[in-house]
């Protein structure tokens, strides 16, 4: 195994891959004998770049692991959830999951991009920005010529700069594919909500230029070039408020100008749900509360909506945070539980997913067996959120669930016998809760045996 340092004398320091040595491991062992408080500067940073290496070839060596998974699961509702799968294993987002397997499914089609990366010639983001930027209607050849210009050049620019050159370089050996692109990039447009610190939110949409243009102009019209003398807010809060007030009035008023109504879903008007205790909104404590579709806020945060909101009371048991379950013997929920359940379960009750559950399906954790059954079965404990991909997981991808209603935790248990826990979310926290003698419920495990029908794996 090769090693380089910064001259002759000096000590290893960064790993250099080649052809006789490209072992993760290897490389990985040169760098954890280095000592650390005996290096200058400059090997530090060299070290640096060496474990950047190792990250990159990591990345590389479980794309290969991904794509022996998918070509064994080809084929079959496996298959189909594998991003599932994936994503009940490393604790993350289906999102994150799907690009994972995308991107090890592409370095598969694209050896040289593999192997800079198992190299560590290229890293993660150069190789997310090198397949972005290539088009599907390419030919095979002009692909791999572009691929592997881009390998040339990755070394010499960042990120930004290597989509740029890939892209400048696509548009030269396909400017035709400059129209296509761009009616494809048009059907992605999006509005998405994002978590922030300290009760903020990022709203961002993804919007043809001229729309967006459209947008920034208006809220800028309302913002105004200058501010009252009695208005002490700078010109970007100026701005950050009319648009919002916009949604706002629509939201108050129910209607949207030009347009009509606001649609409704699970027959309930369209409005924001703060689920916050009693206790809280008198000023006894200051526990936070939680916002529909966010998270936790503060406080005083709920109390300044609870000026002009209109309230919907959520039950909740004072020991766990949670909602309180309600009964009924239907199929169709009524209002009352349909409420009740979609500000219980806050998301779907997938492990990871974080789609509204109002805007997702209510499901029957044990499916119905019709009016004759014995049992009522239309009831908060046998009801649960799903969105549509992960209903659909449940009925035709050989997932099975299962809910404790004791705790309100759902357990997920996948086609190859993985069993995931989705605890309840606490909707309001306790002051019990903060006890630190109080027991503790254990965190969500996983586990290979698939748990007797019916019974919730603790």
């Amino acid at each position: 195994m090769q090693i380089a340092g910064t001259d002759a004398s000096s000590r290893p320091v960064a790993v250099s891959a080649d052809a006789s040595s490209r072992s993760v491991a290897l490389r990985a062992g040169a760098l954890e004998r280095l000592d650390l408080a005996d290096m200058s500067d400059v090997e530090l940073v060299e070290a640096v770049a060496g474990w950047q290496q190792i990250m990159s070839a990591a990345l590389a060596r479980q794309g290969e692991v991904i794509r022996e998974l998918a070509a064994r699961s080809a084929g079959t509702a496996g298959g189909l959830y594998l991003p599932e799968e994936l994503a009940c294993a490393l604790a993350t987002t289906r999102h994150a999951a799907e690009f994972a397997v995308h991107q090890a499914v592409a370095l598969g089609t694209h050896p040289a991009l593999h192997d800079a990366l198992v190299d560590g010639r290229i890293d993660a983001r150069k190789v997310t920005a090198v397949l972005d930027e290539l088009p599907g209607s390419l030919s095979d050849d002009v692909r791999r010529q572009v691929v592997l210009d881009a390998v040339a050049h990755a070394r010499d620019l960042t990120a930004p700069q290597l989509r740029r050159h890939v892209r400048r370089t696509v548009l030269l050996a396909c400017p035709r594919e400059v129209e296509a692109r761009t009616a494809r990039a048009r059907q992605d447009r999006h509005v998405r909500l994002e978590w922030g610190d300290d009760a903020m939110a990022w709203v961002s949409a993804y919007l043809p230029a001229p729309d967006a243009v459209a947008v920034y102009t208006v809220v800028d019209a309302l913002a105004g070039t200058s501010a009252p003398s009695d208005d002490d807010r700078h010109v970007d809060q100026r701005r950050a408020d009319a648009f919002a007030d916009v949604f706002r009035r629509i939201l108050d008023s129910q209607d949207v100008p030009g347009v009509g109504p606001l649609p409704r879903r699970h027959g309930r008007r369209a409005a924001v749900q703060v689920t916050v205790a009693a206790t809280t909104l008198l000023g006894v404590d200051d526990a936070p509360a939680e916002l529909g579709s966010y998270g936790p806020i503060p406080a005083s945060m709920a109390r300044e909506i609870a000026q002009d909101a209109t309230w919907t009371r959520v039950l909740t048991d004072p020991a766990t945070g949670t909602a309180v379950e309600a009964g009924a013997s239907t199929y169709r929920p009524g209002a009352d539980l349909t409420r009740t359940v979609i500000a219980r379960d806050v998301t779907c009750t997938f492990f990871g997913c974080r789609q509204p559950a109002a805007r997702c399906d209510l499901d029957h954790v044990v499916p119905f067996h019709g009016s004759g059954h014995a049992q009522p079965q239309t009831t908060a404990a046998n009801l649960h959120a799903l969105c549509r991909r992960h209903h659909q997981a449940k009925t035709h991808g050989n997932w099975s669930v299962g809910r404790d209603p004791t705790t309100g935790s759902t357990w997920w248990t996948s086609p190859l016998g993985i069993t995931t826990i989705r605890p309840a979310v606490r909707l309001v926290a306790s002051p019990q809760l903060l006890d630190p003698h109080a027991p503790r419920t254990p965190p969500p495990t996983r586990s290979h045996t698939r748990p007797p029908p019916g019974e919730p794996p603790f």
